[in-house]
């Protein structure tokens, strides 16, 4: 079986890949505060968690994964 990150860590790959709070913030349709509150582990709305998963997966996912098999 896979790894399987969770809302935070997603998070954390983000902003140690360059993004700033207040951009993810943007990027999804929250407030900074929430993308903070996030951070440290507190619940969110699903459809914001979904839209994390997918800046993730574009940010993150995705060009590790192209990295990975070039």
């Amino acid at each position: 079986m896979g790894f399987v990150m969770n809302i935070s860590q997603m998070l954390k790959a983000l902003t140690d890949g360059g993004m700033s709070q207040n951009e993810i913030a943007k990027a999804i349709g929250v407030s900074q505060p929430t993308i903070h509150r996030a951070l440290k582990g507190s619940p969110m709305l699903y459809e914001s968690g979904k839209r994390i998963e997918q800046l993730y997966a574009e940010r993150v996912a995705g060009p590790a994964a192209q990295a990975a098999a070039a």
